[in-house]
């Protein structure tokens, strides 16, 4: 795929809109049998998604359908009945009725495919707990997707295949490495006021959580495009422009309490440029280096 866009479709992409070319040669390959999970995956790294688009590639991607699209009814289908099955065995167990939120749902359905769900309230409750992510993450993805058979089994899929407790402690060390050599006074800050050494629940939902429920999900979603693309680190960057642009706000905090529930939710004004910044930050370091890679 090469780069010919003109002065025109490089303004309409950094704006955010994207450029006849680039849902063109989208178009391209999505007739495509089968479809090119690798170059799917490479136009994720290279240009955002169109909410008509994103549901098929991320289905792609995630491997949630196969790559060859007279297969994607039926297999869409039998995802869609496992999907009622999970559901409807919560409603006899009494797990779920039509006030449990639908995130909720999607948490209970996962413990249950995953034979983790707890008969006893109180377990269930702890086990809900420690997949707190999961519940901000389903929320993002029922904000971004119609479908509820589709944003279960995304959310489903990411949490299974994306997120383990290795990749968001090499994130975190990754993020506290380059904040050292990007601003130090600020990273000492964090560990003179004890936020560094106790920054479990901020790296989870960063990292562990992919910025859902930290980032509203209409910016977050052109993040997400590139980390279903392959690119996790991109959350590095995401966080290291998040902390320096509002660097003189955190050094006026002194107090644990304040700096991690600031750290917790990027004010949604400024969120979408926010995310312009880390993905413009992201792809020049990727320029130069391959940072994508763990």
């Amino acid at each position: 795929m090469t780069d010919g866009r003109n002065f025109r479709s490089h303004y309409y992409e950094k704006v955010g809109f994207r450029g006849v070319e680039e849902k063109k040669s989208l178009q391209i390959l999505l007739k495509e049998d089968p479809l090119d999970i690798g170059k799917l995956s490479m136009f994720c790294l290279r240009f955002p998604l169109s909410a008509m688009f994103r549901p098929l590639v991320w289905k792609v991607i995630l491997g949630i359908v196969p790559p060859h699209p007279s297969t994607h009814d039926f297999v869409m289908q039998q995802r869609s009945e496992q999907f009622n099955d999970l559901r409807n065995a919560l409603r006899v167990m009494g797990h779920i009725d039509h006030t449990t939120a639908l995130s909720s749902e999607f948490l209970k359905m996962f413990l249950l495919e995953e034979r983790r769900l707890p008969l006893e309230d109180e377990q269930l409750a702890i086990e809900c707990q420690e997949e707190e992510c999961f519940i901000s993450l389903a929320e993002t993805v029922i904000e971004l997707f119609d479908n509820e058979v589709d944003a279960y089994w995304i959310t489903a899929t990411i949490r299974r295949n994306l997120i383990d407790k290795d990749s968001v402690l090499q994130l975190s060390q990754r993020f506290v490495t380059q904040l050292q050599k990007e601003d130090s006074q600020l990273l000492k800050h964090l560990e003179t006021t004890g936020v560094l050494s106790r920054m479990g629940l901020v790296y989870k939902a960063w990292f562990g959580g992919m910025f859902a429920g930290v980032i509203p999900p209409g910016p977050l979603g052109r993040v997400m495009d590139r980390l279903i693309g392959g690119a996790p680190l991109i959350t590095v960057y995401v966080a290291q422009v998040f902390v320096l642009t509002y660097r003189r706000q955190l050094l006026g905090m002194t107090k644990y309490d304040a700096i991690v529930q600031f750290l917790l939710k990027v004010p949604p004004d400024s969120a979408e440029v926010l995310v312009n910044e880390a993905i413009e930050t992201w792809e020049s370091c990727r320029s130069q280096t391959k940072p994508d890679i763990l």
